[in-house]
């Protein structure tokens, strides 16, 4: 059984499961990032961005830091987890903040991984950990998942811009 999963639902929202805990965020804003010149929404895609950068920041995390990770990306608001490494364990929650959807790129989050100004924990707070190897193990699982889901999501926006297919 995986500890951690993230995947996309029908209705291609971000489901996110950490341990007891889950949740569902927006994905549309991952079709609307700045400097984009592909203006066709493609969900896999930036989820399949935002967990490699998941992964390439929680690589290189330092023991005792805190980093913060993005997964509902709504007009008004963030939801987010955050993670704390002690040695080869993770503490992790979710909670949010006040920042714009729009304004999170997925495949960089470094402006707000190591500092979310107004990061709000859920309430009643629940801390679980986990074993960093297997943590980054399950992710990366979702990785690949995503990434097949979002070659075939490019592949069938082709398809749909080609009058001749």
């Amino acid at each position: 059984m995986r500890n951690v999963s993230v995947t996309l639902n029908p209705d291609n929202q971000i489901e996110v499961q950490v341990g007891t805990e889950s949740r569902v965020g927006e994905s549309y804003y991952l079709g609307l990032q700045p400097n984009s010149t592909n203006l066709d929404f493609q969900p896999a895609t930036g989820t399949w961005q935002l967990v490699t950068e998941w992964i390439r920041l929680i690589t290189a995390m330092e023991d005792g830091l805190q980093l913060f990770l993005p997964f509902d990306f709504s007009d008004e608001y963030t939801r987010w987890l955050t993670l704390r490494r002690e040695n080869r364990d993770l503490s992790v929650a979710f909670g949010w903040a006040t920042i714009e959807g729009w304004a999170i790129s997925p495949s960089d989050l470094s402006e707000y991984a190591s500092g979310l100004p107004g990061f709000m924990p859920d309430e009643p707070i629940v801390l679980q950990t986990f074993y960093l190897p297997r943590f980054l193990s399950n992710l990366r699982q979702c990785q690949a998942l995503l990434h097949d889901k979002s070659r075939l999501e490019q592949k069938q926006g082709n398809m749909g811009s080609n009058p001749h297919t």
